[in-house]
């Protein structure tokens, strides 16, 4: 017979079932839930005026803990929060409440005339009143700002933009109004305890005069925001100035939040080319994720307003992911569009037969190449470009490690994919086993873990290896700085400086970036900064580019000599980077994607995660990335002989075998990766500006085929797709004029 569960684990049990898992969730969560029934029973008490203030005091304890219990409530326990408004108890309810129980409480504990209690109930019904005015005044001043487009680094001024409500008025609009109770609540039971009205009446009267200032306030930002409701005319005004800009070359960006990495690695490649260029986004929430860049940006997310956002001057589409809504970009006659992705990698995503669509396919090396026509996804091989990696540019070289730095091992692996049948991600099969080896190994090394931005987003068993691993880094971090037993300490008082200048830095950049909202009460009586705004106050000229370099390379500066040399890292932000990680890690552990052909830039020794111990020369042959690779099983057990060939004073067995990858990968060094992107896109743009002209010959860009790796044959050209890149009946808007321009791209490319 089963022993009966105790009392204990029963509480607990309910407690889980609410999401509690804290002793202060657990206090917060009970004051909610059993103050606004307590409020009625004590108000219910007295029977006179004569036992009125024990009740009194034990009422205004009880409401004082309703209250701070409302306002930690949604930061402490916001699972509960919005099960009480699932089940339509809300906060204005839950108000009314304490109301109620309030008017219940004057009219048992002093002698009221029915004018008397009409008066202050009326009072509270008016605050409720203006609540509602107030409300609507919040709502129809941030729906007018809510342009149907937003901005960077393009001049707004003709719109004057005002400046937007302070938070407090904004923000948190309905709570605004409703903690005015508080005054007529205090002169409730202040008129208790003195057994004079006159105090609940004038509590009740200066929370009406200040909902009223509250309303006045926001009737005049409403006044000032009433033009921004035209939209067809903000609309015009962005289309007319980035006519005047006369973009020819567009990235064309379309994702979910964590995605935003895949635009920003492409702004220094598009800022330097030599035709101008813009950026086209379509969801709101990425605008504020995109990096730095004095380039154009124009958020529009309505699919009818982009189809009438015409650009005559555009010639070249630029695509760094694969997504539903670039078919609105594709439709666009007259332009060559064009897939760069964001990492060449042996991983499916990277020959998506979406890629199909089209005109040509810009891939880094020769390896690119083969992926495409290897995987026979209708991808043609003349369609197909060797552009390089223009971002690889600045990655330090091999060799080039400060002698007395501790060796470092990078651990980045991949994340675990939309599908269960592409996952490549070791972290949940090995991640934890490679970190403890890595922390474990004689002599002390060490350790910094990057994993992928989407980490956890389908598997959960990520996001708990995930875990487990900053747990792991942590707990070796705490025991090392308890015993002492790291490298002696140097340089103490620069590290507390670097400390110092990091803070300072990372709040210059957040200035740049558009400003962390200010803290303490002061931020609440301040404009929120919203896309309305930042548009606004984006203007040419004004985004402070070099400003914002400079910052960053203070910024990783000060970031690794922040802490001790030893200390193990988990970074996890965007700050540093991937590529600020390459230059101060001397191994890289990783999986089949696109950091290891990047890492390839390098030199250095790399080792890939091969979890279901496939045979080597099998595992290589299906991922070329892995040609110069160190496999590693899921035991791990060749981990240490890895970390041997790294250390030794000699090159590394692999080391000619990665030169030779490098050049099949990435292409060759010269001319730099930048010019040849830069004359694909001459190439392209001249071709469709010019569409009747010959057929298209050999890419500019395209180097002579370098030499494979052993183990890497190219393959065969398959058959040939002629895929529509453009449905016969497709209509020709946005960039309607320029359908004159010229046929299909597909004609422009020379297909």
């Amino acid at each position: 017979m089963r022993p009966e569960p105790s009392r204990s684990y029963q509480v607990r049990k309910i407690l889980r079932r609410f999401h509690v898992q804290s002793g202060s969730e657990a206090v917060v969560a009970a004051v909610l839930l059993a103050s606004y029934p307590l409020l009625f029973v004590i108000a219910a008490l007295p029977t006179d005026t004569a036992d009125r203030l024990p009740w009194c005091w034990t009422f205004l304890a009880v409401v004082t803990a309703s209250y701070l219990a409302e306002a930690c409530a949604p930061r402490v326990t916001p699972y509960l929060v919005g099960t009480l408004n699932w089940l339509q108890v809300g906060i204005l309810l839950r108000w009314v409440f304490r109301e109620v129980a309030l008017l219940i409480l004057l009219a048992r504990a002093l002698p009221l005339t029915p004018l008397e209690f009409a008066a202050f109930a009326l009072g509270l019904v008016g605050l409720h009143a203006i609540r509602a005015a107030h409300s609507a005044l919040a709502i129809y001043v941030s729906r007018r700002r809510q342009l149907p487009v937003i901005t960077r680094n393009v001049d707004l001024g003709s719109l004057r933009i005002p400046d937007p409500p302070p938070r407090l008025f904004a923000v948190a609009h309905v709570k605004t109004i409703l903690y005015l109770d508080a005054l007529p609540v205090a002169g409730g039971l202040a008129a208790v305890l003195t057994a004079g009205f006159g105090w609940a009446l004038a509590g009740a009267g200066l929370a009406l005069a200040a909902g009223l200032a509250c309303c006045v306030i926001m009737a005049g930002h409403a006044r000032r925001n009433r033009h921004l409701g035209d939209g067809t005319r903000v609309l015009a005004t962005v289309h007319e100035r980035i006519r005047e800009y006369r973009p020819e070359v567009v990235l064309y960006f379309s994702g979910s939040i964590d995605s935003a990495y895949q635009a920003n690695m492409w702004l220094s490649t598009l800022a330097q080319l030599t035709r101008p260029a813009m950026i086209i986004m379509r969801e709101r929430g990425l605008v504020p994720l995109l990096g730095r860049t004095g380039l154009p940006v124009v958020c529009i997310d309505d699919l009818v307003d982009l189809m009438n956002f015409s650009l005559p001057s555009m010639r070249v589409a630029l695509f760094p992911a694969n997504t539903a809504k670039n078919l609105h970009m594709l439709r666009v006659p007259g332009i060559g569009h064009v897939f760069i992705g964001h990492g060449d990698s042996d991983k499916a995503a990277s020959f998506n037969p979406y890629t199909k669509v089209y005109d040509e396919v810009w891939v880094a090396g020769q390896a690119g190449r083969d992926r495409y026509l290897r995987a026979q996804v209708g991808v043609r091989d003349e369609d197909i470009a060797e552009v390089g990696r223009p971002q690889l540019t600045g990655i330090r070289p091999a060799g080039d490690r400060p002698a007395d730095r501790v060796f470092t091992v990078l651990y980045a692996p991949t994340w675990e994919g939309w599908l269960a049948d592409e996952c490549q991600t070791s972290l949940t099969a090995m991640g934890p086993r490679i970190i403890k080896a890595l922390l474990a190994h004689q002599p002390r090394l060490r350790v910094i873990y990057k994993p992928h931005p989407l980490t956890g987003t389908r598997d959960p068993r990520a996001t708990r290896a995930h875990q487990q691993i900053v747990a792991l880094i942590e707990q070796v971090n705490r025991q090392q700085d308890a015993g002492g037993s790291g490298p002696p300490e140097q340089g103490e008082p620069g590290r507390l400086a670097a400390a110092a200048d990091l803070s300072r830095i990372g709040a210059q950049l957040n200035g740049l970036a558009g400003g962390a909202p200010a803290q303490g009460w002061a931020a609440w009586l301040r404009p929120q900064a919203d896309a309305a705004t930042l548009s606004r106050d984006s203007r040419p000229g004004t985004d402070g580019d070099a400003e914002w370099r400079q910052l960053t390379d203070a910024w990783h500066a000060a970031y690794w000599r922040s802490q001790e040399p030893w200390r193990h890292r988990v970074v996890t932000g965007p700050l540093p980077t991937l590529y600020d990680c390459f230059d101060h890690a001397d191994l890289l552990i990783s999986d089949i994607s696109s950091v290891v052909a990047d890492f390839i830039a390098s030199g250095k020794p790399y080792a890939v995660a091969n979890p279901d111990g496939r045979d080597g020369a099998e595992f290589r042959a299906e991922f070329p990335t892995a040609a110069a690779a160190y496999l590693l099983d899921a035991d791990c057990a060749a981990l240490p002989d890895v970390i041997a060939q790294a250390t030794g004073p000699d090159p590394d067995r692999l080391a000619g075998a990665r030169r030779e990858l490098k050049g099949y990968l990435l292409g060759p060094d010269h001319p730099d990766a930048l010019t040849r992107f830069n004359d694909a896109v001459e190439a392209l743009a001249a071709r469709a500006a010019h569409p009747a002209g010959p057929a298209r010959a050999a890419h500019p860009a395209e180097p002579s085929h370098a030499a494979h790796p052993a183990g890497t044959a190219r393959a065969a050209q398959p058959a040939e797709s002629t895929p529509a890149a453009h449905p016969a009946g497709a209509e020709t808007a946005p960039g309607a004029a320029a359908a004159a321009e010229g046929p299909a791209v597909r004609a422009v490319s020379g297909a």
